[in-house]
């Protein structure tokens, strides 16, 4: 059971932690800029004076199979005894793979690409997320690129971080356009999680605040910042990782990687451009197109749901108020003004038509549907 601590300053609960754990030696894993900018640096600078570090913030935003091995050669130099992540979902993401795979022998592609499978649990993870979004910190899965292809890597027992502390105040120094992204993504990942096949009663209670609170808050924390809003955007995100862990994502993510990996485009936005138009399709699930092995009128149910979240009278009026509050974000909703043309439509299809994350929406999607709903987007 992973323990959780969460509240403005819960970053301080690091130095118990710390003398809880005793480590000899930490290994860091940080964002390049955000590690100060966030306010994190200066909040931990007093337990890193006293305990041996190493930090390691080579990386990108889209995590590659180079910079991994980077991670491991010196992971496995320094031999820590306990790991924090500080930074969005790629740190938290790079520590979870570094930690588990340097306990394992081969080449890292093996596992990641799932030839091998993982058996050895890393050491003590602690992760401290300092953006609104991925809920990386409580989910045991990462995200990783091989050419451009996306993987995950994880298991449930081996890979989730021991402890996660959620602390708003890391948050506040997150620009317009990025704390968008990250309320994005955590509102997608609630509304993914509350209409897929592998939801659980679990799984929508956390689906179902999650996306109640980022609704009411994702325009204030990014026009009008305030405490209450930064606070509700990282509760909102975390409860939309502990979501996913259980549900695991659908059509709109699978549909998302190749629009960040070919076309640069942030990972939340990436999702939330196809978010309006499922909304409209998988409000319209029939019997005959039905995945969900509890029924369409099970779906319908979900569906209706989210519709009621959502504060709208139908799956139209809901994909329509999607589209506009996007806009209000500042958030561009259209692939024309991405400079995605209908090449890059077809890219997206070849790329994005995965069938373990497609066969988890709940209403069948077909490769000429998902061309009908890109091609709306152009």
């Amino acid at each position: 059971m992973q323990r959780e601590f969460f509240g403005f300053n819960a970053i301080f609960k690091l130095k118990d932690l710390c003398d809880e754990y005793k480590p000899k030696h930490i290994f860091l894993v940080t964002g390049q800029k955000s590690f100060f900018l966030s306010g994190a640096e200066k909040k931990i600078r007093s337990i890193l004076e006293k305990i041996a570090f190493t930090r390691f913030d080579s990386f990108s935003v889209n995590l590659n199979i180079s910079e991994v091995r980077q991670g491991i050669v010196l992971f496995k130099k320094v031999n820590p005894d306990l790991v924090i992540a500080i930074g969005g979902g790629s740190a938290i993401d790079m520590a979870k793979i570094v930690n588990v795979l340097s306990a394992h022998g081969g080449e890292p592609e093996e596992y990641i690409i799932g030839s091998k499978k993982l058996e050895k649990s890393g050491k003590t993870l602690i992760a401290i997320p300092i953006t609104a979004g991925t809920g990386s910190d409580a989910t045991y899965f990462a995200t990783i690129y091989i050419d451009k292809t996306k993987y995950s890597l994880g298991d449930r027992y081996l890979t989730m971080p021991t402890v996660s502390i959620v602390d708003p105040s890391l948050t506040e120094s997150m620009p317009k356009y990025l704390t968008a992204s990250t309320g994005l993504d955590a509102l997608c990942q609630g509304v993914e999680s509350m209409w897929s096949i592998n939801s659980t009663d679990e799984s929508r209670k956390y689906a179902k605040e999650s996306v109640s609170i980022a609704f009411k808050n994702i325009e204030k924390a990014v026009n009008n910042p305030s405490k209450d809003a930064r606070l509700n955007m990282a509760k909102a995100a975390h409860l939309s990782g502990k979501a996913i862990n259980i549900s695991k994502t659908t059509a709109c993510h699978s549909i998302s990687y190749p629009i960040t990996s070919y076309f640069g485009v942030s990972h939340g936005h990436s999702v939330a451009l196809t978010i309006p138009s499922f909304i409209e399709f998988n409000g319209r699930v029939s019997e005959k197109d039905c995945n969900d092995s509890r029924g369409a009128h099970f779906v319908k149910k979900q569906m209706h749901e989210i519709i009621r979240l959502m504060d709208c009278k139908d799956d139209q009026d809901a994909k329509n108020r999607f589209q506009k509050m996007m806009m209000e974000l500042g958030v561009k909703t259209k692939f024309s003004e991405l400079k995605i043309n209908k090449k890059g439509v077809a890219l997206i299809i070849e790329k994005g038509f995965t069938p373990e994350r497609m066969n988890n929406n709940p209403r069948k999607v077909t490769r000429e549907d998902l061309k009908v709903i890109l091609e709306e987007l152009l």
